[in-house]
């Protein structure tokens, strides 16, 4: 396999990791009423951790592949001056914070679940991380007033990516909580992730297109570009997302509140749709970030 496809794969599996265990701890530390906490908590447990250690085992493989991307390919993947090169550049110093703040999440997480200041602290540290990410790549090309602008405009996009996306896993786990007496309160939790979801999807659209602006300086129409190919092809995904999750909320929930077992059924269905579009979005997004816009 190349260096370049190692890299993707592995840019792909770190944003999934972060996606997840920020949306997640947003969906059950904040969404979640705190009667059915502690059951969306066990939940969601085993894949927190996954994603805790996965995100600093990337974050820190990432390093390594950066080396090779900027010196001569595998060789410097195995070279430690070559790390510290890469960490004297602009990329090297913001990721320093993101290989410090995915060790402290990979031990948050490793931590004793009785400790009460452990799941807020995975998901401030979650945050932190993927603000990271706002600073490297195509949104971090930018100089003066323009890169102010092209950092907040993609912080505002991959936070609220990951409360959309991120979200979805846990609200799929929690979805056999419908059939066990705790309807009311996942009930109650998907209407509140909802009800800020049409915020947070308004938030990717219209990011995304300030982004679009920014780096392309037009819509993405050519074609002939495989940039903008997978920039067009992930606009389009993001829309079918979208209008799967109208669908859940106008036409399903209001069938859950009669307790129609069709429309359980549909709702679980759509809700993994949405994640398979979103995990296609998120492989697209660590690909087409490795190609010059153009």
């Amino acid at each position: 396999m190349s260096l370049a496809s190692v890299y993707i794969a592995t840019r792909f599996v770190h944003f999934v990791a972060l996606y997840v265990l920020l949306g997640t701890g947003i969906y059950v530390e904040c969404l979640t009423p705190r009667a059915a906490r502690a059951w969306s908590r066990a939940r969601s447990e085993p894949m927190l951790r996954a994603c805790a250690l996965a995100a600093c085992v990337c974050a820190a493989g990432l390093l390594c592949l950066e080396a090779g991307q900027m010196g001569n390919g595998w060789s410097d993947v195995r070279d430690p001056s070559t790390w510290l090169e890469v960490l004297g550049t602009a990329y090297g110093r913001v990721w320093r914070w993101q290989l410090g703040l995915s060790v402290a999440a990979a031990l948050c997480a490793l931590a004793g679940t009785e400790r009460p200041w452990r799941r807020p602290a995975l998901l401030w540290l979650a945050a932190a991380m993927l603000a990271c990410m706002a600073f490297v790549g195509h949104a971090a090309s930018h100089t003066g007033e323009r890169a102010v602008l092209a950092g907040i405009v993609q912080l505002a996009h991959l936070y609220a990516g990951a409360y959309w996306l991120g979200g979805l896993p846990i609200l799929w786990l929690t979805l056999e909580g419908l059939h066990d007496g705790r309807r009311a309160d996942v009930v109650r939790t998907h209407m509140r992730y909802s009800t800020f979801g049409h915020v947070a999807v308004a938030v990717v659209i219209a990011s995304g297109a300030i982004n679009i602006g920014l780096v392309l300086g037009t819509w993405p129409w050519h074609w002939a570009s495989l940039y903008q190919r997978l920039l067009s092809l992930k606009m389009m995904l993001v829309a079918l997302m979208a209008m799967a999750a109208i669908v859940n909320r106008y036409v399903l929930v209001p069938r859950m509140r009669r307790e129609s077992a069709a429309g359980f059924i549909w709702f679980g269905r759509l809700a993994l749709a949405e994640i398979v579009l979103g995990l296609l979005v998120l492989a697209l997004v660590s690909w087409f970030a490795t190609l010059e816009p153009a």
